[in-house]
């Protein structure tokens, strides 16, 4: 196959996502390979002459000949017809070897009396990372099927046929962005306490009764935890209004009581996954991702929804840097869902120099030191609560200025309950600030105020 690549350099588009460097078992052959494909992406020709050159200070290719061996490999090349063929059955060897290294760890761990648990997850982890290399896709379509998909989306539209995607639930928000689609990843940055995470579990919950699979690995929370915040949305929406944190304090009549435990029942069917928070390195994230695709996929609410919180706590043994990191956490995000076909929401953690403005409103320019984000998201969306900021200036105000606190207080108000959703970019649609109203005590979310309980906030 090397031997194609030299003589024929048209042939590399051709392997391009089937083989990589790593496949090839000799390390002389993976250098070949990377020089050729060097020399071909910087549109240089790739052939024993040049290779010659490039390579001629490599002692693994001089005990092999050095620049005969490479015309040899030009003088074995196979037909440019079957060099995919090829390059397939090196990628199909290479992911077997790491099978079988996989398992000689896993043999070895067990001798050593380490927990099975452990061993088996790290072979699914290893499985799932080698199954999805394996996969293979396109990598070209043609305008004909891209014409026939669209025609058809917007003949659906036409028809009133609901669009596909999954919905907020929030009709503000949704007439805003529309449906969160398929291979799209919608991040939404905030500062702490802006809401960021009650929207996105707003999001969850509604897709959930709808009858859409979701997976909701809260890198933040342990499940119990997200859990109780889930009773608490469902009660309240149900006009039984009782706060999470009276929940975790026990601090219930017997009445609400009952009503919590009938809440329990109505929420065993919903169809979400959460992940454990100990599922933070990026290949364990995906594994279990795949994982909760497989269960669903077997079910009447198959996956149509992912939700990650928050990013910056993805873990990655490579990353050298924060930037690095978080940079890696966006790639995983991006692929999920180009590779499920499904909507990742991605939370995201903004930094302090937001507040460094007045007023502190987000805006795109704070996601530029964190890492691919914003080139890698479809719509970014900031969540802002003025009410956070008026209530840190009131507290801080002291009791000297009886008219300025009077102001304060005026104007926490008439905002107490509102949270902005800014819209900062969107790929197929316009930038605006929506506004939503939310009651933080029993993690809800609304499009008007009529639904916030009284005292709550």
């Amino acid at each position: 196959m090397l031997g194609a690549l030299l003589t024929n350099n048209e042939t590399y588009s051709r392997v391009l996502g089937v083989i990589d460097t790593s496949d090839f078992y000799d390390p002389v052959h993976q250098r070949i390979f990377d020089k050729i494909k060097e020399r071909i992406d910087a549109g240089q020709l790739a052939s024993p002459v040049t290779l010659k050159a490039a390579m001629q200070n490599d002692e693994g290719l001089a005990e092999l000949g050095g620049p005969k061996y490479l015309v040899r490999l030009a003088g074995a090349a196979i037909s440019s017809f079957a060099v995919v063929d090829y390059a397939s059955i090196i990628s199909d060897l290479s992911a077997k070897r790491q099978m079988l290294a996989s398992f000689d760890d896993a043999r070895l761990r067990i001798e050593g009396g380490d927990a099975a648990a452990a061993i088996a997850t790290d072979v699914e982890t290893a499985a799932g990372g080698l199954l999805n290399k394996t996969s293979v896709k396109p990598l070209i379509r043609s305008h004909l099927s891209a014409i026939i998909g669209a025609v058809q989306q917007i003949n659906d539209a036409y028809q009133g046929v609901s669009p596909p995607g999954v919905p907020t639930g929030l009709g503000r928000l949704d007439a805003a962005i529309g449906t969160m689609r398929g291979g799209d990843m919608i991040l939404i940055g905030a500062r702490p306490s802006m809401g960021k995470t009650t929207l996105a579990q707003n999001f969850i919950f509604n897709a959930a009764e709808a009858g859409t699979g979701v997976f909701f690995p809260s890198l933040e929370m342990n499940a119990e935890a997200v859990a109780t915040r889930f009773l608490s949305l469902g009660l309240a929406r149900r006009k039984a209004t009782i706060p999470y944190n009276r929940m975790l304090k026990g601090d219930l009549s017997e009445a609400e009581m009952r009503a919590l435990v009938e809440e329990s029942k109505r929420q065993e069917s919903l169809p979400i996954y959460m992940g454990e928070r100990d599922v933070r390195e990026v290949s364990r994230l995906r594994a279990a991702a795949k994982r909760a695709k497989q269960r669903m996929d077997d079910s009447a609410c198959p996956l149509g929804l992912i939700v990650l919180d928050y990013l910056q706590l993805i873990q990655s043994s490579r990353a050298k840097s924060t930037y690095d990191r978080v940079s890696e956490a966006s790639d995983l995000c991006k692929s999920l869902a180009t590779e499920m076909n499904v909507p990742v929401v991605a939370l995201a953690q903004l930094s302090r120099q937001v507040e460094q403005r007045d007023p502190p409103t987000p805006m795109l320019a704070d996601l530029r030191e964190s890492g691919k984000l914003e080139e890698d998201a479809d719509v970014v969306m900031f969540t802002y609560r003025e009410a956070y900021y008026l209530e840190r200036r009131l507290n801080n105000l002291g009791g000297g200025d009886v008219e300025k606190e009077a102001d304060l207080r005026a104007a926490l108000e008439r905002c107490h309950d509102k949270m902005d959703v800014i819209i900062a970019k969107q790929r197929s649609g316009p930038l605006k600030t929506v506004p939503l109203y939310v009651d933080l005590a029993t993690s809800n979310v609304y499009d008007d105020r009529s639904h916030v309980a009284d005292g709550l906030i």
